[in-house]
């Protein structure tokens, strides 16, 4: 793994999609710390959250802790 990659922070995202006010809109949410943000698009739905992020890591850096490790120890899906 090379040096730049260990310093990055990630997070794990589920994005679904949401009505507001009778418009679909996409919601992009981080795993880790419970931060959401929408959009009109997945990306927007995504940059909306990334901005989201750095503003709260800017303002309180203990938030960045979890987003530290690189792979998510268990992903799955469960249909009830």
């Amino acid at each position: 793994m090379n040096i730049e990659m260990e310093n990055q922070l990630s997070c794990n995202v589920s994005i679904i999609t949401e009505k507001i006010d009778d418009k679909l809109v996409y919601l992009a949410r981080c795993e880790e710390l419970g931060i959401s943000d929408f959009g009109d698009t997945i990306e927007e739905a995504l940059k909306h959250l990334k901005t989201s992020l750095n503003l709260l890591i800017k303002y309180d850096s203990s938030k960045a802790e979890p987003l530290k490790k690189m792979q998510p120890l268990f992903t799955t899906r469960l249909f009830l």
